[in-house]
This record gives C-alpha cells, structure tokens and sequence, in this order.
C-alpha cells in the first residue's frame, strides 16, 4: 500500500510517503488494540448474565493487521443475539454432542417439582425430558433475540471512531515535526 507520486524530487515524495504510511499503521496498530478492549468490555456488560459463559466468551483477536474481531465465542451467541423464530428446527437431539452446554444449563437449572416422584428414580430420564420439553417450546414459541453485540458497537462507535481521528491526527504530527 504505497502511493507514488511522478514530479521533480520524485524520491523524496515517495519516502515521505512510505514514512506517513508506517507511522500512520503503527498509530492505528495500537489505537485498535485499546479499541478493541473497550469494545469487548462493553459486550461483556451488555451479555446475559445466567453463570456468565456467555459474557466470559467474548474475546478479540487479529486476523489482519489493521483488522480486529470482536465477539463472544459461545456456541448459542448468534441464537441469543438475533433470536430464533417459530417453527425452525430448534435444539439438537439429546444424543448430539451438540446439545452438551444445553443439558449443563438444565442441569444447573432447578425447576418446581425437580427430583419428586418417578424423578427421583430416573435423574438421566427427567433431565431428557426436560431438554424435549424446552426444545418442543422452542420450535413452537421461538426465542426472544437479545442483541448485545450490535448495541455495544452502536454506543461505542463515536468513541472508537474519534480515538482512530486522532490516532491519525497524531501519525502526521510526528511525521511532520521530523521532517
């Protein structure tokens, strides 16, 4: 990414932009990293909160230089962020691995009734019943969307955006009171 300018003194126009470039990157390098931070701060408050897996999997990471992802991790975070409508597919079998953290939620999750009568003989048996009656109520009724990753980036877009402003502002006073 050079730009190359042909006039007289050509050599210098063409390293004074090379160094604009480098410094402006090396700004903004570190300018996003502490973008990212507070971006995920900002998703990790906006999650719901029920034994905070969800929260606690919101991480960043590089895939480019100058790019940044931010996000949770979790398998449900694209569910609980934009919902899931009636009459779609639902839950993942109860044999499929897939469905692991839904059974450790419904593990840790007491309801009325929990562990009274036949329960109380069969655990494994009323947690699947359980899991079938949650994702029968799923199919049916959907799920609400809680979207906290759009809202944070929405609320911490014009910070993020004057840090980068001034990010850049700051690469072309140090290259022009070097040069």
């Amino acid at each position: 990414m050079s730009a190359r300018v042909h006039v007289d003194g050509s050599a210098q126009a063409v390293l004074s932009l090379e160094r604009v470039r480098a410094a402006v990157e090396r700004e903004l390098e570190t300018e996003l990293d502490f973008c990212a931070q507070i971006l995920a701060r900002a998703q990790r408050l906006g999650a719901p909160k029920f034994r905070s897996l969800l929260a606690n999997s919101v991480t960043v990471s590089q895939p480019a230089p100058l790019e940044r992802d931010v996000g949770p991790t979790a398998a449900y975070a694209e569910a609980q962020e934009l919902g899931v409508k009636p009459g779609g597919k639902g839950l993942p079998r109860w044999a499929n691995p897939a469905s692991a953290d839904i059974v450790a939620w419904l593990r840790a999750t007491p309801f009325r009734g929990q562990g009274a009568g036949r329960a109380a003989a069969a655990p494994q048996r009323e947690l699947r019943d359980r899991y079938e009656g949650l994702a029968w109520h799923i199919r049916r009724k959907g799920v609400r969307a809680t979207p906290f990753v759009a809202r944070s980036l929405d609320e911490q877009r014009p910070l993020i955006e004057r840090r980068l402003q001034a990010a850049v502002e700051r690469a072309m006073q140090q290259v022009g009171s070097t040069a």
